[in-house]
C-alpha cells in the first residue's frame, strides 16, 4: 500500500509540475474554442467555454516540448517548439500530426494569414516558411545567426517583419529588428540593439504601421515602440507605471490591442498603441502570452497561471484545469516568492506570500505553533554562507509581503557583485530565487 500511495503521489506533483508553465495560447473566432501548450511538457490543454474551464488533450505526434500554438478556426492549430518540431491538427485536437523537426534548436512563434500560408521564427537566425499548411517547411537561414527570434509578423504573402531577444541572458546587444518583402526568403536589418533591450513580439497593422515590444533586462522596465514607415525608425511609447517586461503582444483591429509581461503585467490600449493602460489581473508571475478573438474575449497564460476575460479585459479571471486545479488550491509547496529588478545596482525588491497552513492564523500574522519557527528569509553567496537574513515574525500570511535589498551583509557592509540565492523557508516548504548584484 505504500508504494502504491508514494507512486500516486509522485503521479499528482508530477501532473502538477507538468502544468506549471503555460507559454502559448490561441483563442478560436468562435470566442469558445481555445488551446494552450506548456514548455515543461508535451501538454496540450483545450477549452471550449472561452477559457473558464480546460482539458487535456493528447497530442501523440508531438516529441518536444513547445513554444507556441497558433489557430485559423476551431478546426486548423498548430504547434511549435524544441526543436523546431511542428505539429497539426485540421479537427480541432481529436488527432494531430507530425510536419517537421530539426527547423533549429526551437521554433518560439507561429503564425498563418491563411490556412496555407505561414511562418515559424526560431533560434539562431532560423525562419521556417511553409505555403500549403505545413505538409512542406523550407528552413530560411537569415544573415543574423544570433540572432534568437521570438516574435513575427507578416501583412500578406511578402512583407513580414521579426524580432530577436534573449530572456534572462544578460547580454547585450540581442535585440533586433528585421524585415523581410519577399515572403521571408531575405531579411535586412532595420535596428540592432547595442545595450539590453530585448524584442519579444511585433504585429503590423499595414506595410508602414507597427508595433514591437520588449523589455530592458538591466531593470525590466517596459519597451513598446511604434513606427508609421514600415520600421525605418521607431518612436517609444510611455508605458504604465505598474508594467513591467513585455513577452507577448496581440491586435484583433487598428485600434484594439493587449500585451502582457512579467509580474502579471497586462496593457490595453484602445487607439491602435498610441496609449496604454494598466489592467488588475489575479497574476503575479511572468505571463508569455495573449491571443483575442475580438474586443472583448481573450486570454492569457504564464507560468502557474491561465486567465480569460469576455470584457475586453475590464475583468479577469483564473481558468481552471480539470483534475490539476484540485491539487494546486491546496497548493503544494506553497508559497511565492520573486525578485524585482534583477539584476539590480542599489536596491531590490523581494515579494513573497505564504500559505502554510503549520502556522496558525491570528490577526493574520504568523505565529508559532506547535514549536514550529517563523518562516526564514536569508541570502546565501555562491559558496552556501549566509550573508543577510531578515526577521518575518511580523509577516501577513496569504499577502503578499515586500522587503527591500541594498546589497549590504547582516552587518551593513555593501557586498561585491555576483550571483546571491535569496531562500524562503517554512517547515512545509523551500523556495530559492537567484539574484545578480552588480557594480
Amino acid at each position: 500500500m505504500k508504494i502504491r500511495y508514494l507512486l500516486f503521489l509522485l503521479f499528482i506533483i508530477s501532473r502538477l509540475y507538468a502544468y506549471q508553465n503555460f507559454h502559448g495560447c490561441c483563442l478560436a473566432p468562435d470566442n469558445l474554442t481555445g488551446w494552450i501548450v506548456t514548455i515543461d511538457s508535451i501538454i496540450v490543454l483545450k477549452t471550449t467555454d472561452g477559457g473558464a474551464h480546460w482539458f487535456e488533450q493528447p497530442n501523440n505526434a508531438a516529441a518536444r516540448k513547445f513554444f507556441d500554438i497558433t489557430c485559423r478556426n476551431n478546426l486548423k492549430v498548430w504547434t511549435c517548439g524544441i526543436l523546431g518540431e511542428v505539429t497539426h491538427t485540421s479537427n480541432g485536437g481529436q488527432t494531430w500530426i507530425h510536419q517537421v523537426q530539426g527547423l533549429a534548436k526551437y521554433a518560439t512563434r507561429i503564425e498563418f494569414i491563411d490556412d496555407t500560408l505561414g511562418w515559424a521564427v526560431c533560434g539562431d537566425g532560423v525562419v521556417g516558411r511553409t505555403t500549403d499548411g505545413g505538409s512542406y517547411w523550407e528552413q530560411i537561414f537569415t544573415p543574423y545567426a544570433q540572432a534568437e527570434f521570438y516574435g513575427v509578423s507578416f501583412v500578406d504573402a511578402y512583407e513580414g517583419w521579426a524580432v530577436a531577444g534573449w530572456p534572462d541572458s544578460l547580454d547585450i546587444a540581442q535585440g533586433k529588428i528585421v524585415h523581410t518583402t519577399d515572403g521571408g526568403f531575405n531579411w535586412d536589418s532595420l535596428y540592432f540593439s547595442p545595450i539590453y533591450e530585448d524584442f519579444f513580439d511585433v504585429h503590423f497593422f499595414n506595410n508602414t504601421n507597427g508595433i514591437v515590444v520588449g523589455g530592458n533586462e538591466q531593470d525590466y522596465s517596459p519597451i513598446i515602440w511604434k513606427t508609421t514607415n514600415g520600421g525605418n525608425t521607431w518612436n517609444p511609447i510611455q508605458a504604465p507605471a505598474n508594467a513591467y517586461y513585455l513577452r507577448a503582444l496581440d491586435f484583433v483591429d487598428n485600434l484594439n490591442g493587449w500585451a502582457v509581461g512579467r509580474f502579471g503585467t497586462i496593457i490595453h490600449t484602445t487607439d491602435g498603441g498610441n496609449s496604454w493602460t494598466f489592467q488588475n489581473n489575479p497574476a503575479t508571475t511572468t505571463l508569455f502570452d495573449v491571443n483575442f478573438s475580438d474586443a472583448l474575449h481573450g486570454i492569457a497564460c504564464g507560468y502557474n497561471i491561465i486567465l480569460y476575460t469576455t470584457n475586453g479585459g475590464n475583468a479577469w479571471n483564473i481558468g481552471e484545469v480539470n483534475g490539476i486545479n484540485e491539487v494546486s488550491k491546496r497548493e503544494l509547496g506553497s508559497g511565492k516568492l520573486e525578485v524585482y529588478p534583477n539584476p539590480f545596482r542599489e536596491k531590490t525588491e523581494i515579494r513573497y506570500t505564504i500559505h502554510d497552513t503549520r502556522y496558525r492564523i491570528q490577526d493574520t500574522r504568523c505565529m508559532i505553533q506547535d514549536g514550529k519557527q517563523y518562516p526564514s528569509l536569508a541570502i546565501y553567496d555562491v559558496s552556501g554562507r549566509m550573508v543577510k537574513s531578515f526577521n518575518l515574525e511580523s509577516c501577513i500570511l496569504y499577502h503578499e509581503s515586500v522587503i527591500f535589498w541594498d546589497g549590504t551583509d547582516d552587518s551593513g557592509r555593501r557586498l561585491p557583485s555576483g550571483v546571491y540565492f535569496i531562500r524562503l523557508e517554512t517547515d512545509e516548504f523551500k523556495k530559492n530565487e537567484k539574484v545578480t548584484l552588480l557594480k
